[in-house]
């Protein structure tokens, strides 16, 4: 991973994180699943399926704020799910802005 990269898994921009992920993810033994709903939060789910490759970018994760703002749940077996909701980039913007 060059700096490039790690600063966008640093950021708080939702879209190049998961853009980044999917990009490297390997779907053909893992799953990479996001589910927009309609009251604006988003869901990713991923599973590493064993793959070496996959659990390494989950350890890459867990290092950045994509992890500290997004992570929600792990389990056993190489499950992750990431949360995102409109409402944080909305607040984000409003500190940013002085409202």
């Amino acid at each position: 991973m060059n700096k490039e990269e790690l600063d966008i898994l640093n950021s708080n921009d939702w879209n190049a994180c998961i853009q980044w992920i999917e990009d490297y993810w390997n779907t053909d033994y893992g799953t990479f699943e996001i589910c927009k709903e309609k009251n604006g939060i988003t869901t990713i789910e991923l599973t590493t399926g064993g793959w070496s490759e996959n659990e390494y970018i989950i350890d890459m994760l867990a290092d950045t704020m994509f992890w500290f703002l997004w992570w929600q749940e792990s389990k056993r077996g190489g499950y992750y799910k990431f949360i995102y909701t409109e409402k944080i980039n909305y607040e984000s913007e409003e500190i940013e802005n002085g409202k």
